[in-house]
């Protein structure tokens, strides 16, 4: 994998190529630091997303909600539970469901964490490409998605 890593005003960025989903992410113990080594942060950033996505592809409900933080932000002012419901009906209604990542770009400030990238969503018949962004907190040694947005 080619990665290019830079720092920018205390934060960390990273632009990889185009990268196929791996295994998802382990869970780090939950007493587990802020890596030291800002790349390790960014892997783990990415591995977190990277799982999010293949959860979503997988249809595992369960994965999917779990790589969301309790304090979560649902879109358009939903509750929490109002959104799990919405979002559990809509994976669970569709016979397939493919997320790809690509041109991931994460940046990191501490506990927290931001990654942009281009989604393909493909579900039954339907396909479309957007620009999507997470903003992920360390939590607990996890890195979880405390908002997200499409578009941009």
């Amino acid at each position: 994998m080619n990665r290019f890593l830079s720092c920018v005003l205390g934060s960390v960025l990273l632009a990889p190529a185009a990268f196929a989903a791996g295994p998802a992410a382990t869970t780090a113990p939950a007493a587990a630091a802020a890596p030291a080594d800002p790349a390790a942060g960014i892997r783990e950033v990415e591995a977190a997303v990277r799982a999010w996505a293949a959860a979503w592809s997988a249809r595992d409900v369960a994965r999917y909600l779990a790589a969301y933080a309790s304090d979560f932000t649902p879109p358009r002012g939903q509750d929490r539970k109002a959104w799990e419901t919405d979002r559990r009906t809509r994976i669970e209604e569709k016979a397939a469901i493919s997320v790809e990542i690509d041109s991931l770009v994460i940046s990191l400030k501490g506990q927290a964490a931001t990654a942009s990238f281009q989604q393909t969503y493909s579900a039954d018949k339907l396909r479309e490409k957007s620009r999507k962004t997470l903003e992920l907190q360390r939590v607990e040694g996890r890195w979880l998605i405390r908002k997200e947005s499409a578009g941009g």
